[in-house]
């Protein structure tokens, strides 16, 4: 009843989203104001339609691909990360931070889009629902031969794997990379990356499950974690790609050349402070060492790369991994399995 009762006050208190007669006045989004598991504070509602700004772009959305970051901004959990997520409050009400669709109105001064262009993105929130509203400087066109549904991979998670991968960890043609969690989003990019930057041979770690997915998408080598433990190969790496983070540091640092490098993307997080401690030890970890590391890091929005990695989609050299397609009424659930940390490939959300 409750929920009722605001929908019909949002109704009421809707504007039109533009000009546009076609674009309806409300829309339905996966909305949350609360902090809390997803099955808890997860409900689809019917809010506005946002109207464009100067300078704004208003997308009707295709497909929204989920992340680990979405989850953090719903539970905001672990709680060192309050500051940034939202101290009291999340400062994102809808999850969604990669998007693809048609445009549908533009604001003010908006010179590179125009109504009916396929665009996709990365955006602060707003992709689980009807539309979704960002400035035009982060939604690109999306080429020819890419459909929505990969379009709206190749933002957090692919970003990190390539930023990882070639920036932090330097990746040079002819090296050997060791990737620990190659199986999930930033996983199942990470590993044909690594060969489209030239790598010579990529060693993959991951469950049974997900064996023969990693060895499809170009390992060379696939370690089932279950059955076979990556420290007793005696092999050695020139980039360890860590998004598992189960390994000590030491342990880490023994499976690197003596100027390989670490590139720490996650590890296990409990309600307060993992992976902190983690993040804090890396520096003092390799301070001494031959081998380097990185400061643990997050990607950031770079859209010269988001459009190299469509580049790679256009032309047959990466292909997503999509696991599966959900509802917007299955928001709460597909955000719930997503801190369960175990995905293949990336989930979908289509409103």
């Amino acid at each position: 009843m409750e929920q009722t009762q605001q929908q019909a006050v949002d109704t009421q208190s809707a504007a039109p989203a533009a000009a546009n007669p076609a674009i309806p006045a409300t829309m339905r989004a996966a909305w949350f104001e609360k902090y809390g598991a997803p099955e808890d504070v997860v409900s689809v509602r019917t809010i506005p339609t946002p109207t464009p700004g100067p300078g704004e772009v208003l997308v009707k959305v295709a497909a929204s691909s989920v992340n680990a970051l979405d989850w953090h901004y719903t539970t905001g959990l672990p709680m060192f990360s309050r500051p940034a997520l939202g101290l009291r409050r999340p400062n994102r009400t809808i999850p969604g931070a990669d998007a693809a669709g048609i445009v549908v109105a533009i604001g003010e001064g908006v010179t590179r889009h125009a109504v009916g262009d396929e665009v996709f993105g990365e955006i602060d929130g707003g992709g689980f629902a009807e539309y979704a509203l960002a400035p035009e400087d982060w939604w690109l066109p999306k080429p020819d031969g890419v459909t929505h549904e990969q379009a709206t991979t190749l933002g957090v998670a692919a970003e990190t794997a390539l930023q990882g991968l070639r920036d932090w960890g330097g990746l040079r043609e002819g090296q050997r990379v060791l990737i620990a969690g190659a199986s999930g989003g930033v996983g199942s990019f990470a590993v044909p990356l690594a060969k489209i930057l030239g790598a010579s041979h990529v060693t993959a770690v991951c469950s049974t499950g997900n064996v023969e997915a990693a060895l499809a998408r170009g390992a060379d080598r696939v370690v089932d974690y279950t059955r076979e433990d990556v420290r007793s190969l005696g092999d050695t790496f020139d980039v360890f790609f860590d998004n598992a983070g189960t390994l000590s540091l030491r342990e880490a640092r023994r499976l690197l050349n003596r100027d390989g490098t670490y590139v720490s993307v996650t590890s296990p997080k409990t309600k307060w402070l993992k992976p902190l401690p983690r993040m804090l030890a890396i520096p003092i970890q390799f301070a001494f060492a031959s081998q380097s590391a990185p400061a643990f890091r997050i990607a950031s929005r770079n859209t010269d790369d988001i459009a190299w990695l469509a580049e790679q989609v256009a032309s047959g050299r990466l292909e997503p991994l999509i696991e599966q397609r959900w509802s917007l009424e299955d928001a709460p659930e597909v955000l719930r399995r997503q801190g369960e940390f175990h995905a293949r490939g990336k989930s979908l959300v289509i409103p």
